[in-house]
């Protein structure tokens, strides 16, 4: 029987599974204060016990309105300042969109929890379900995984699991944790000491995990690299009358570095598609190709159908000493293409943005080469995707990541999708190369560190040494799979145990002559 404390009842529950969820994202980028992670899920934890369904419901959804409000708030500046649309309605947006976020990811399945009592056996449900819903997001209804818990422990002691479990292990032992807060926390001696030891051994094994070099920096593989930042303002970016202006801040700042082995442009640098800049690309070449220097960049790319029709791609191209092309596989939904296109195009300026109706690229597409190595690439969002970018960096030297974040100014979005590529560079033991429009453009290295990046907002250039690698992470050989299972397993576990009938209450015989009292 779960007693319940006047601080987690009616109306103070509420707020408070509120004010919990808020302080979530709090523990990820920019903040980082990590802790609050476990702590955030433990309130969850305590608030939901002993609840009807349609209680655990609200008290999730309510959770999960503090935690996406704070957390992807973010989404109102690409709504009003650069889609187009009033304050009020992109208010209003970004509340429906953290509500069905909520409702999808949160209320549903803690309801489930609740209904059928799986919180008997919390230890091994609900960091099963809070795994399994961050996994979900991954790929329902085209994706969104933001927000996972185990971005936030990139930078804490037990990091050393990424390479081995990946950002889903990390989020596993934070859901973890979580629980054991939750005994420790209680009022039952029983449960707080096995509760601390069972914490303190999973913390100690996760940090010396550290120890382990599971991919190691390739000294015959060494290369200079310069990195464009030309931070041009998204309201010049399709801009006609600043197309010259564009060009030249990209050219003049690749002709002052062709020393380098490798030169990154943005995502979408080119301002016009592929075959309007054939000429500039063209010259371009044969100058990167003299001084055996690489350049990468991202384009647009038009391409003709036979049957009189056309493809839009959002693409990244190698010329000079290298090549190939690649074409963006996960695109952003509303802002690479309009799902239900039909009805929504013209309901809202936001519906009708540049560039927003682009084909998705084929899963198996061509390496890309540059400077004599393999590289995978990742365009924008993209990187957030655990699983893509473990299957592209298969037998690849080094990743390179391009984006335009000025959709989202000088918001938390930039900073969290950064940590997110940071995370990548960690699980997959791999130097990664970022280039921006407007920041954060940065070099990382095969543990997630960042060697070096320019200040957001500002034109630069990144000049840095890039390694290749070599070896291979057991997150790359086996990805998300030994997590998942291990939640499903538990998951299924829990319910078998939570679902067995409570066996019934020992009836103690009285005897007149006993010591029992009488009734």
């Amino acid at each position: 029987m779960t007693v319940k404390t006047s601080i987690t009842t009616g109306g103070k529950g509420h707020l408070l599974a509120l004010l919990a969820g808020a302080i979530f994202p709090l523990g990820l980028a920019p903040l980082g204060i990590w802790p609050l992670i476990p702590v955030s899920m433990a309130l969850l934890v305590l608030l939901l016990e002993g609840q009807t369904p349609k209680r655990a419901f609200w008290r999730a959804f309510l959770w999960g309105m503090g935690f996406n409000g704070v957390g992807v708030s973010w989404v109102y500046v690409s709504i009003h300042y650069h889609g187009g649309t009033s304050a009020w309605l992109s208010a209003l947006g970004t509340v429906g969109f953290c509500a069905f976020l909520s409702l999808l990811t949160l209320s549903l399945p803690f309801w489930a929890y609740r209904r059928w009592q799986l919180d008997r056996y919390a230890l091994l449900t609900f960091p099963a379900i809070w795994v399994l819903m961050e996994w979900t997001k991954s790929w329902l209804l085209s994706g969104f995984p933001w927000l996972w818990a185990g971005y936030g422990f990139i930078d804490s002691p037990i990091s050393g699991l990424a390479p081995v479990a990946g950002t889903l292990g990390l989020s596993l032992v934070a859901a973890l944790s979580a629980v054991l807060l939750r005994f420790i926390f209680k009022r039952d001696n029983l449960r707080r000491t096995p509760a601390l030891i069972a914490l303190a051994v999973i913390w100690v094994g996760c940090w010396a995990l550290h120890s382990l070099e599971w991919t190691l920096p390739d000294l015959a593989q060494t290369r200079q690299v310069a990195l464009i930042q030309g931070n041009i303002p998204q309201e010049q970016k399709w801009d006609p009358a600043y197309r010259g202006k564009i060009f030249e801040t990209y050219l003049s700042n690749t002709e002052k570095n062709l020393d380098a082995d490798f030169i990154l442009w943005p995502e979408a640098a080119y301002p016009v598609y592929y075959h309007q800049a054939l000429k500039t690309i063209t010259q371009l070449d044969i100058k990167a190709s003299e001084h055996s220097t690489a350049i990468v960049s991202g384009v647009p790319r038009w391409e003709p159908l036979e049957n009189g029709g056309d493809r839009y791609y959002n693409s990244v191209f190698v010329i000079g000493d290298g090549e190939g092309m690649y074409n963006k596989q996960k695109l952003v939904p509303f802002g690479e293409y309009v799902p239900l296109e039909n009805t929504l195009r013209g309901l809202l300026p936001f519906f009708n943005l540049p560039m927003s109706s682009f084909t998705k690229g084929a899963a198996d597409q061509a390496p890309l080469i540059a400077s004599g190595m393999n590289f995978a690439v990742f365009i924008c969002y993209e990187v957030v995707y655990p699983e893509l970018v473990r299957q592209q960096a298969k037998g690849k030297d080094f990743l390179v990541t391009i984006s335009n974040d000025a959709w989202f100014g000088h918001s938390w979005g930039p900073i969290q999708h950064f940590q997110m590529a940071r995370m990548r560079a960690l699980e997959t033991g791999k130097y990664l190369l970022r280039g921006t429009n407007t920041g954060i453009t940065a070099i990382i290295d095969h543990k997630g560190h960042v060697q070096s990046k320019l200040p957001s907002f500002q034109p630069g250039v990144l000049k840095g040494v890039m390694y290749g690698t070599q070896g291979v992470t057991p997150f790359v050989q086996f990805g998300q799979w030994p997590v998942l299972g291990l939640c499903f397993l538990g998951l299924v576990a829990g319910a078998v145990l939570s679902l067995r009938k409570e066996p019934e209450p020992e009836v103690r015989p009285l005897y007149h002559n006993s010591s029992y009292p009488r009734k």
